[in-house]
């Protein structure tokens, strides 16, 4: 009716919602049938990841021992050359994508007015903790070795992921990958691969 009116009128935000999510119909609803994602063996309640974050020592421990309860078999990496090798691999690429699709899909699928909020989310972490917190300090240990400024993308890309995954445990999802890929950066390790097909495979940590 609105694409009808001559002229339009102006749009509220829950119309121009409605028309977003009738316009993305034809691809958000055959998700319903998709195979399931990531799976976790654990379980996971609210926590204040934020002061978590800002405690991380960021990659201080990597190539030492990995002590992490993980669902995922590990791969260890031997170094930094070999784990930014594997960061830039669009099999990477996709296995973050991926885990971050699962979490969106089941919020369409499941609470979808949650949902409407992610962007507002995204924006207020960035702002308030990804960049003033988390860039400044890998930034800075990324020149301190001549690290690509890969790596850094890859931790903020896997922060924001448990930050998001944390905020809507609320609305009953099971995607934790970011959520655990977290404790792999408090414990000063970097997640920086993956092998096999998703959601089955092996992570590489370094």
């Amino acid at each position: 009716a609105w694409l009808r009116s001559s002229p339009r009128p102006r749009l509220t935000d829950d119309q121009a919602g409605e028309i977003a999510r009738e316009l993305n119909r034809p691809i958000l609803e055959p998700v319903a049938d998709f195979p399931p994602g990531f799976e976790s063996s654990r379980q996971f309640e609210p926590s204040d990841v934020a002061a978590r974050i800002r405690r991380i020592p960021w990659l201080t421990n990597c190539g030492s021992p990995l002590m992490a309860n993980l669902s995922t078999p590990v791969l260890r990496v031997p170094d930094w050359t070999r784990a930014i090798e594997l960061c830039r691999t669009d099999q990477w690429d996709g296995a973050e994508l991926e885990a971050q699709n699962q979490l969106t899909v089941w919020l369409h699928m499941n609470a979808r007015q949650d949902y409407q909020q992610w962007n507002d989310h995204v924006v207020d972490f960035k702002k308030n903790l990804i960049n003033p917190v988390v860039v400044p300090a890998v930034r800075a240990y990324c020149r301190q070795l001549g690290l690509d400024d890969c790596v850094l993308h890859s931790v903020c890309w896997d922060v924001l992921g448990a930050l998001m995954e944390n905020h809507y445990l609320y609305t009953g999802h099971q995607a934790f990958f970011f959520l655990e890929l977290l404790e792999l950066y408090e414990a000063g390790h970097f997640p920086c691969g993956w092998s096999g097909e998703w959601p089955k495979g092996e992570l590489y940590v370094f």
